[in-house]
């Protein structure tokens, strides 16, 4: 069927990378076009949570106890849907990390909906000590406030971590992703530092009262300080350049400004990136900002970008201000100098309750809540996993409106006293004739990046995928085949010269859990189908990539993309390579197919990604078995193996007691079985297999499950 590969043309972002060209690029790539609404036919969809006086959500509520405005004007609700998340009663998963599946699909579930969680961990506005409070609150968020079967990631906006795992077996990994992370925003020790704040107030707003206060402070507490003043003042004099505020607060404040604009930009280019996958899933969506915060600058254009991608994506924003009910006044403390009198103090405590307010805007417009003044985290988390399992989908078209680009108002009430309502506040217009930005150089494929960042699977291709840990290479690592295959039943296949063509783009990213160093494979495969009708059933392509890693776990995420239909398909695989030196079994490769090489007496096994066999057939099974102790004589190992085949019950279909091994000359150790399947009919299955290396008496025993059909 496949008559050619050739490399990808494409230059896309890697997963995980660092914070420069992880975070920047990835925004510049994003088409920002405006909402595309056909006049008086769009429809506008909101997540409306309600909960009581103590914050518990509010069920059973009708259509008729809603109403919206938009601008003010009350809109008809076109369309309403109650999501309750079943199960909840069981409370949340269980602390294990419970057991990986051997095989992943894309495949659609049930028509009911799910939830995913993003955790933006802020580590460029975290300083290291309250770093480890933004890792209790994960921590107690993975613990408390998910349920199995969320999907979740955990990112850092100042790069090395950007992971999607389903829960709860998932668990450990983002636990080990969050203890490698840490906090790298250094607050300044100097008494003529500024607060963010006062940055802003003084480089943007060119606020003479701020910057007065900011004088005030540093001559009461720096005589350094003061004495730069006092020459910045003379060379204003001197020079007859009039200016309200000092030159060298000024100056410092640009200084400080242009600082918290890096920062700032990045986190708020990381919060979009996150967003903009989640606008083609249908589940319950909230992206949960753990930070220090940062100050509201109506001059980033970040803030609109996020609160606009939180918009197309119906997903909410929640911050955790992980300074809790610190002063943060310390750069006002009497170590420094003579004590602030009450009226500057009031000023000072205004000052600093403002660091945040940027995070507290983006959350409260996009429908979430901040968890600020308060040490309790565990608890404010808790509340916002408790809200996304009940919640009301409301939605109105919003009419025949300007098309002027312009932030739109929305308010949504109910009718019973006590209640409290959230939801997003408003969205933007379409602008009329707006045209996306051209894309930056060397920024890649949009299409391709928002599939990888997305924590929830596309199914536009169907695809299934696995991993297999082979041989130790010369380098010290493990040669992993990763097998995958993509369902091209559906593609765009086109008549070209009596030839029925298509095209299909391939990426596969594989990224270290703790390093966050990543491998990729793209590749666009050229496809031919035979003559006849088109299949009625699924007709899978089967790709294998190789890799060399390293022991450690990781993700592989694979991407497939129809050019002709823009349809995509992805998906992500987790797997471990094991410590090399050690006594360790290959992953087993199950298969129903083989192949007589050349030159070969034996016949090997075909790489599978699939795990359904024919029922009544001949089940195929090759490992390898590493790390054995040998013989001080011969150098020889010495290993035994056996196997059971069972039902998922429990039942036992057949068992074969342990044998030796006959190692090669060299002492390499491998078994391939033929079990018959005659005695099974179809069901799930498990071939366990046992093997011991009886000179250093160490065994291991390896569970292997698939289905008969």
């Amino acid at each position: 069927m496949i008559r050619g590969a050739q490399r990808l043309g494409i230059a896309l972002l890697a997963f995980v990378a660092n914070p420069v060209h992880a975070q920047e690029p990835a925004s510049g790539t994003q088409e920002r076009k405006p909402p595309v609404f056909a006049r008086e036919v769009e429809q506008v969809t909101v997540d409306v949570v309600v909960v009581d006086k103590q914050g518990n959500p509010v069920p059973g509520l009708r259509k008729e106890d809603f109403s919206v405005t938009d601008e003010g004007q009350a809109q008809t609700i076109v369309s309403f849907d109650v999501i309750q998340r079943r199960g909840l009663e069981r409370g949340p998963s269980g602390a294990g990390s419970g057991s990986r599946p051997r095989l992943v699909t894309n495949a659609s579930g049930p028509g009911e909906r799910g939830r995913l969680f993003v955790l933006v961990f802020d580590n460029l506005h975290l300083s290291p000590l309250n770093a480890q409070r933004a890792k209790a609150a994960v921590a107690a968020f993975l613990d408390k406030g998910v349920r199995d079967g969320d999907r979740v990631s955990l990112i850092s906006t100042g790069g090395g971590a950007w992971w999607t795992t389903r829960m709860p077996e998932g668990r450990s990994d983002l636990l080990a992703i969050l203890k490698n992370l840490d906090g790298r925003r250094f607050p300044e020790s100097a008494t003529d530092r500024l607060t963010d704040y006062e940055a802003v107030r003084i480089s943007v707003y060119q606020d003479t009262m701020v910057a007065n206060r900011v004088m005030n402070r540093w001559q009461r507490y720096g005589s350094t300080t003061r004495q730069g003043m006092q020459d910045t003042r003379q060379r204003q004099q001197g020079s007859g350049v009039p200016g309200a505020i000092d030159l060298y607060v000024e100056s410092r404040a640009s200084e400080a400004y242009l600082k918290l604009k890096s920062r700032m930009r990045v986190t708020l280019a990381a919060l979009e990136r996150a967003l903009l996958p989640l606008a083609q899933s249908r589940d319950r969506k909230a992206v949960i900002l753990v930070s220090e915060g940062f100050v509201y600058d109506v001059s980033q254009e970040g803030f609109k970008q996020v609160t606009e991608a939180a918009r197309r994506a119906n997903a909410s924003l929640y911050f955790v201000d992980t300074r809790g009910l610190e002063a943060g006044l310390a750069g006002y403390s009497a170590q420094f100098g003579t004590p602030l009198e009450e009226r500057d103090l009031m000023a000072a405590v205004a000052d600093v309750s403002q660091e945040g307010e940027g995070s507290a805007a983006l959350a409260l417009d996009t429908g979430g809540f901040s968890v600020r003044n308060t040490n309790d985290f565990a608890a404010g988390v808790v509340r916002i996993g408790r809200e996304s399992s009940s919640y009301y989908l409301i939605g109105f078209n919003p009419g025949d409106i300007p098309h002027d680009g312009r932030f739109r108002k929305i308010a949504v009430r109910v009718q019973a006293k006590g209640l409290t309502v959230r939801a997003r506040r408003g969205y933007y217009a379409p602008a009329e004739g707006a045209k996306a930005p051209p894309a930056k150089r060397g920024t890649g494929d949009s299409d391709l990046q928002r599939a990888l960042d997305a924590p929830g699977f596309l199914d536009g291709i169907p695809l299934r995928m696995t991993a297999y840990v082979l041989e130790e290479t010369s380098l010290g690592k493990a040669r992993v085949m990763a097998a995958a295959d993509a369902d091209v039943a559906e593609l765009a296949f086109q008549e070209v010269q009596g030839k029925s063509l298509a095209v299909l783009d391939t990426l596969l990213v594989v990224a270290h859990r703790d390093s966050g160093e990543f491998q990729r494979s793209d590749q666009q495969v050229s496809l031919q189908r035979r003559p006849g009708a088109p299949p009625r059933g699924p007709s899978w392509y089967s790709m294998v990539r190789e890799f060399d890693l390293s022991p450690g776990g990781y993700q592989a995420r694979l991407v497939v993309r129809d050019p002709a239909s823009q349809r995509i398909g992805s998906l992500a695989f987790e797997f471990d390579v094991p410590p090399l030196g050690e006594l360790r079994v290959s992953t087993p490769i199950l298969t129903d197919t083989v192949q007589q090489p050349a030159g070969q007496a034996a016949p090997s096994p075909v790489l599978l990604a699939r795990r359904t066999f024919a029922a009544r057939g001949t089940l195929y099974c090759r490992f390898d078995v590493f790390g054995m102790a040998r013989e001080k004589d011969r150098g020889m190992p010495r290993v035994r193996s056996g196997h059971l085949l069972r039902r998922i019950d429990g039942t036992v279909i057949s068992r074969s007691q342990p044998t030796w091994i006959e190692p090669t000359s060299l002492g390499a150790v491998a078994r391939m079985l033929q079990i018959p399947l005659e005695r099974a009919g179809p069901g799930d299955y498990e071939l366990v297999l046992s093997v011991e290396d009886t000179l250093s008496g160490r065994s291991q025993e390896v569970v292997e499950p698939f289905r008969l059909d």
